[in-house]
């Protein structure tokens, strides 16, 4: 039973992890669509988030997180079995909602914070960094689905570890600066 939830919970969330892991690979595939998000504007003399939040990423993470749940929405909903989630009755565009909140509010707006505390782009600001897309998804798109406080609970702790453990996998491959 436990097992069940927690894998309707991370199938559930799968837009919203696609947008947050997607800025690397987008950087690859496209690399000379580096806008960035605060066009250059600074604040008391620092830029507002730096080069490393791109539109691209922002646009890409969202988009292919949004398809992700058309995926789940409209093809895989006969073959996966999700009695947690409601998605015939989730409207066709609540994954582009879920992974605009990962990635623009959570980890663009997770950005803005780190320039503002003097930490620069790139280097950890643990938990932080671990949890921004979760907290950035459900603050965005709470009032379409709620899964309860215990879900919320759970996936917090459970995808503060998958982003621990998926940058560590990135710095590996060489796609980051920095472990964690």
């Amino acid at each position: 039973m436990v097992i069940m939830v927690f894998l309707q919970l991370l199938y559930w969330f799968l837009p919203a992890y696609i947008a947050n892991a997607s800025p690397p690979l987008l950087k690859k595939l496209f690399p000379g669509w580096d806008v960035a998000v605060d066009l250059g504007a600074k604040w008391k003399g620092k830029r507002l988030l730096g080069l490393n939040k791109t539109w691209r990423g922002v646009i890409g993470g969202t988009v292919l997180g949004g398809f992700v749940f058309l995926l789940q929405k409209y093809i895989l909903t006969d073959m996966v079995t999700t009695p947690l989630i409601p998605y015939t009755t989730l409207p066709w565009w609540y994954g582009f909602l879920l992974a605009f909140g990962a990635i623009f509010i959570g980890d663009v707006g997770k950005s803005l914070f780190k320039r503002r505390f003097g930490i620069k782009p790139g280097k950890p600001w643990v938990p932080f960094d671990q949890i921004d897309y979760t907290v950035g998804a459900l603050l965005i798109s709470f009032w379409v689905f709620w899964p309860g406080w215990t879900a919320i609970a759970f996936l917090l702790v459970i995808n503060a570890l998958l982003a621990a453990g998926s940058h560590w996998f990135g710095w590996k491959l060489g796609l980051m600066r920095e472990k964690f």
